[in-house]
């Protein structure tokens, strides 16, 4: 035995107390047989005391045992309850009384209640204590993994939002129409994004008629006809202000400038033309107009091109007419749409005619990330993506919340369980001590079990 003991102190395991009690003759090996054999009138006593004032000592009996300490408030409670007087041969004049005195009596030959009051200690504190320990324990393991998981899921989500975030704010169309001021996304439909590339197209469409309808451009469509007129003639002396220069040059370029941005039929029906290979946008299928197929914007910009570059070479020429003979004489018999040209307003028409190119370019590149497939189905897979992961995990990181919250709750209920049984536990090894002191005329203390 892992006993302590000296003349006036003893440490005992609380789970050798019954074996020291038993080889000292404190008491007897059938100690529980004693015990055993009262506690149906017990039973009987504190179910006749349930839902009364006993009904907390019931509980207790139910879920650690009935102790001797216990009993001893059972007894003192009947006596008031039941306003008990003791009469002749020193019986109370009530039964319960009376049984509850039996029980005490049975408890107290050979100290058998020691021994039972050992054990439900022993019982309590081991393994009851113990094992509310270990759930709790567990509980509060498995609420720091959940809050972990959680932590890690809204990591994620978040890269998962910067991710959508940089997406949006790289694609200037998509940028000026999806807020992105919050965390709050939506999945992006095929119709919404086809519908801001086509706003966005629009509004080019909008400027680049408005730089093309210019007198500008049309003076230099004269002036670059004009000088195609010019040197078709075998003799410049011949030239007269009042020739037409009209031509087969820059048709689509002008029909755009008189005519704006028709539809394909009076496209066709203007150049007598049968079919354009057709390329309309099925989403738009209303908007039939020339800018809208690949074909004819093409041939207009391929001549919004060559103008510039014609006007670029004019304007390197004409800085060197001053040094050049040949170039001065043919400028004195050029007609007065090339001879009024300086090099000041040749060169605002190309700064003109650049800005012009500029936006065709722009109008080409929008217009394959709006309708080229691969591009669309690219992008809208990784927007939708990422949302779809981020509302999936959303929902996780919720159900997440609202399961923390009853673990956190049984947790709570865990934790007042084991200050109850601890505080129980604690009166009962002192009270243990007390009456084990007293017994071995020894200061006793009861080592944990460890």
């Amino acid at each position: 035995m892992n006993i302590e003991e000296s003349k006036t102190e003893i440490t005992i395991p609380e789970d050798e107390i019954i074996d020291y009690l038993v080889t000292k003759n404190y008491i007897k090996e059938n100690w529980y047989e004693k015990i055993n054999s009262s506690l149906t009138d017990l039973e009987e006593l504190l179910l006749e005391l349930k839902e009364s004032c006993f009904d907390l000592v019931h509980q207790k009996y139910k879920e650690y045992g009935m102790t001797y300490y216990d009993l001893l408030s059972v007894i003192q409670a009947l006596k008031r309850l039941d306003n008990a007087d003791k009469g002749l041969f020193g019986k109370y004049n009530s039964e319960r009384v009376n049984k509850s005195l039996n029980i005490k009596s049975i408890w107290e030959e050979n100290n058998s209640w020691i021994a039972e009051t050992s054990r439900i200690y022993t019982s309590s504190h081991q393994f009851q204590l113990s094992n509310l320990k270990k759930d709790q324990q567990s509980l509060t393991d498995y609420i720091k993994d959940v809050k972990r998981f959680n932590d890690i899921l809204e990591k994620e989500n978040q890269k998962l939002v910067n991710d959508w975030k940089s997406i949006i704010l790289n694609d200037e169309v998509l940028n000026k129409n999806i807020k992105i001021n919050n965390n709050s996304i939506n999945i992006l439909s095929k119709d919404d994004y086809l519908s801001y590339y086509h706003q966005y197209l629009e509004n080019i469409l909008k400027e680049i008629i408005e730089k093309i309808q210019t007198n500008e451009i049309k003076e230099g469509i004269q002036y670059y006809k004009a000088t195609e007129y010019l040197t078709s003639k075998e003799n410049i002396e011949d030239t007269d202000d009042n020739d037409n220069y009209d031509t087969n040059s820059l048709i689509h370029l002008e029909y755009l400038i008189k005519k704006g941005n028709t539809s394909i039929d009076d496209y066709k029906s203007f150049f007598n033309i049968s079919k354009v290979q057709e390329n309309i946008i099925d989403s738009f299928s209303n908007n039939k107009t020339i800018f809208y197929n690949n074909e004819i914007r093409n041939q207009i910009f391929t001549e919004i091109q060559q103008l510039y570059c014609f006007i670029s070479q004019r304007y390197q020429e004409l800085n060197n007419y001053s040094t050049n003979l040949i170039a001065s004489y043919i400028l004195q018999h050029s007609p007065s749409i090339i001879r009024k040209q300086s090099s000041k307003s040749l060169l605002a028409l190309i700064n003109h005619l650049k800005d012009i190119v500029n936006q065709f370019e722009l109008f080409n590149e929008t217009w394959l990330k709006a309708y080229s497939k691969g591009y669309q189905n690219d992008i809208l897979d990784k927007l939708n993506s990422n949302i779809t992961q981020i509302h999936y995990q959303e929902e996780k990181i919720q159900k997440n919340k609202e399961r923390l919250i009853e673990l956190q709750n049984k947790l709570n209920k865990k934790i007042e369980q084991v200050k109850t049984v601890q505080v129980y536990t604690d009166d009962l090894k002192s009270n243990l001590e007390k009456s084990l002191s007293k017994m071995l005329k020894k200061a006793v203390t009861i080592k944990d079990y460890k």
